[in-house]
């Protein structure tokens, strides 16, 4: 996935007026995707300006959608297909060039509710722009989750253990900020994390089921901080910058050149490596009880 709101975002903030969104007109749009017995469920979103929040659906529904948008921008685009026994699901803003179009002074926040079923496994592949997003999976059967952001705040939280496996995870951040909680309870096996200008915030609590687990964050000029339970058996893997910063809890020592452990490394039931890249930003690892 690429970040290809970045740029977009950082040309709208120069030049967006005060009085943004004094002109606009909105519409509603609701939309129901009636449960089908399907073994998987794609869901591609891509949105550009919005307040968006995801979770379960509260009926027998692949999707219960509610879109309050602007009338502007068009009315967004829905499509679901299937493929044998798979199920691809399609949701998008209306015509996304018009979000940073010359017309500055109509441009105003859309409103978006989209919940999902709790009874196919899902992959979750979302790209958004400038967007305030709750996203709440828990007790959905999440199989695939990747998040691109270019000036958003997101908020990512698994209260409840998922049903499923997650091979990978990938979280891309242009500037804005990420807030993941709970994150354990996701049962993935590799977390992929991309960090330009932003803040994140990785809480890996929750219930540990994944033995091995891999963390490799990359971040550029902005800042991470994951926070780990301490019965987790850590291993990280950093180089030698002295203009980034990887700030590691005292605990967790150097073993050798590049490489340091927790104590309890050999004898943790479970374990995860962090691979930490920083060009002149920063990375801390804390053990948390």
């Amino acid at each position: 996935m690429k970040a290809k709101w970045i740029i977009p975002v950082i040309s709208l903030l120069l030049i967006l007026p005060a009085k943004a969104g004094a002109r606009d007109q909105y519409d509603t749009l609701e939309r129901i995707i009636a449960y089908e017995k399907i073994d998987e469920l794609q869901v591609d979103i891509e949105i550009g300006i919005a307040d968006l929040t995801i979770g379960q659906a509260k009926e027998n529904n692949l999707l219960e959608a509610d879109i309050r948008y602007n009338v502007r921008r068009g009315e967004p685009k829905i499509s679901f297909r299937k493929s044998g026994k798979v199920g691809y699901l399609t949701i998008e803003s209306g015509d996304k060039r018009k979000d940073y179009d010359e017309d500055r002074d109509k441009m105003s926040d859309e409103n978006w509710e989209l919940l999902f079923t709790p009874k196919v496994p899902t992959h979750f592949d979302i790209e958004i722009g400038l967007v305030d997003a709750e996203i709440d999976l828990s007790g959905l059967k999440v199989i695939g989750f990747e998040i691109s952001g270019g000036l958003s705040d997101i908020q990512l939280v698994f209260n409840e253990p998922n049903k499923e496996e997650i091979d990978e995870m990938s979280i891309e951040i242009g500037l804005g900020e990420f807030t993941g909680r709970k994150l354990a309870n996701a049962n993935f096996h590799q977390l992929k994390l991309e960090n330009g200008l932003g803040e994140v915030s990785l809480d890996l609590s929750g219930e540990w089921r994944i033995p091995e687990v891999e963390l490799n964050l990359e971040v550029g000029l902005g800042s991470a901080r994951v926070e780990i339970p301490e019965a987790i058996g850590i291993e990280v893997y950093k180089g030698d910058n002295f203009l980034s910063s990887v700030d590691l809890d005292r605990s967790i020592q150097k073993v050798r050149k590049g490489v340091y452990r927790t104590p309890n490394w050999d004898d943790a039931k479970c374990r995860v490596s962090i691979d930490a890249e920083v060009g002149l930003g920063s990375i801390k690892v804390k053990i948390v009880d």
